[in-house]
């Protein structure tokens, strides 16, 4: 029984270890921030975000995952004066992977962020100013991916999350959605 047990105990450390993979990704898109843009003669509320991430998969199909997010910035202007929206985020999560068919996987991400919302403005002659804050909010992420390799695929994925600027009497905030394509490779 005991050498059973042992026996027993290798293999489940054996398959625990086959299944551990480290893996990054990079992607780059489209971002968007869904502000309020009303009253604004010029209002761009694209930009390109992207993001790098690392992930370590304890299971077959479970990953945690450490990133950073670029989600670019949104722009708007009306006589003279400007303004710019730029976030970026650091992000810690779980990543669900699942094979699709042969060829085909797709993912699903969640967790927590530290997003930082930046935000500067100008007027014309006067000059210009910035601030920032930031804020822990939740991301959430989907994709599909098509494997080039055994150890690489090319992705489709699209990131969610949410702005947020209150201070010195402003408070704005927004969804930040990334339509994106990348590549994920294992190590």
């Amino acid at each position: 029984m005991k050498k059973q047990s042992t026996i027993a105990l290798a293999t489940l450390a054996f398959c625990a270890a086959a299944a551990a993979q480290p893996y990054g990704l990079v992607s780059v898109g489209t971002s968007r921030l869904n502000a309020d843009c009303s009253g604004v003669a010029s209002c761009d509320k694209t930009g390109t975000g992207f993001k790098l991430m690392g992930g370590y998969k304890f299971a077959p199909n479970w990953a945690g995952e450490l990133g950073y997010f670029d989600y670019g910035k949104a722009k708007a202007s009306d006589a003279g004066v400007s303004a710019e929206i730029r976030n970026s985020a650091f992000g810690l999560g779980l990543a669900f992977h699942q094979d699709l068919a042969t060829d085909w996987n797709a993912v699903a991400r969640f967790g927590l962020s530290r997003v930082k919302t930046k935000i500067t403005g100008s007027i014309s002659g006067l000059g210009s100013g910035s601030d920032s804050d930031n804020n822990t909010a939740a991301y959430l992420g989907l994709g599909v991916g098509y494997k080039l390799s055994k150890t690489m695929s090319l992705d489709a994925a699209w990131d969610l999350t949410k702005s947020k600027f209150n201070k010195d009497g402003i408070d704005e905030s927004g969804n930040i959605n990334v339509i994106s394509i990348g590549l994920t490779f294992g190590f």
